[in-house]
């Protein structure tokens, strides 16, 4: 499964380096996500990139580490999570959160496509 982790890590080296047209290559057009601590569900690739743009733009990050990426394949499905930790600040002041990020990824003969997405937020230190 390195293929996945290497897919990974370079959806995270494109979001932080603001690399928004590239991100399009990353998701499924139909993706999905459930927002952080909300039923909110964002549809569609567009509002996907948009929702990394938003986030670069209100924050500025400190540092952001991944401390493991795994996955478990089913036919073509794969499941991957991915521990992480962020110090970031925005308007209202700095945080440092850990939190994993839980993908559902479509694997096709020539690449991997997002098409589920959600964050859950493992604690604040």
């Amino acid at each position: 499964m390195d293929d996945i982790k290497t897919f990974i890590r370079q959806l995270n080296k494109t979001w932080q380096d603001k690399e928004y047209a590239e991100l399009y290559n990353f998701f499924d057009q139909n993706v999905l996500m459930l927002l952080p601590g909300s039923t909110q569900i964002v549809k569609g690739v567009d509002a996907m990139v948009e929702s990394f743009r938003q986030f670069n733009e209100m924050s500025k990050i400190h540092s952001f580490n991944v401390t493991d990426i795994t996955s478990f394949e089913f036919d073509d499905t794969i499941i991957c999570h991915m521990p992480f930790s962020i110090d970031y600040e925005i308007e209202s002041g700095r945080y440092q959160e850990k939190g994993m990020e839980i993908y559902t990824i479509m694997k096709t003969d020539v690449s991997f496509k997002i098409i589920w997405r959600t964050q859950i937020s493992l604690n604040s230190y």
